[in-house]
């Protein structure tokens, strides 16, 4: 990424300030990479809904993956 932003969270949990920096993050490189913010990102309903859905899809093997790891 081009630009270094050090955003500013104000959140006593750690864990918490993390996921969020790590959110900010990830819209910056978003911004980079399609060049539109999610704000501004246009696209039709049933797209969004295919996206999410894929996004939980992975979100579910990652989980699987890691319960495998410490039952084995």
């Amino acid at each position: 990424m081009s630009k270094t932003i050090k955003p500013i969270f104000i959140c006593n949990d750690p864990l918490v300030r993390r996921v969020l920096e790590r959110m900010s993050m990830r819209g910056e490189e978003g911004i980079e990479k399609y060049g539109v913010t999610m704000e501004d990102a246009n696209k039709p309903v049933p797209q969004w809904i295919d996206d999410a859905q894929e996004e939980l899809w992975d979100a579910i093997l990652y989980l699987e993956k890691i319960k495998q790891s410490f039952i084995s």
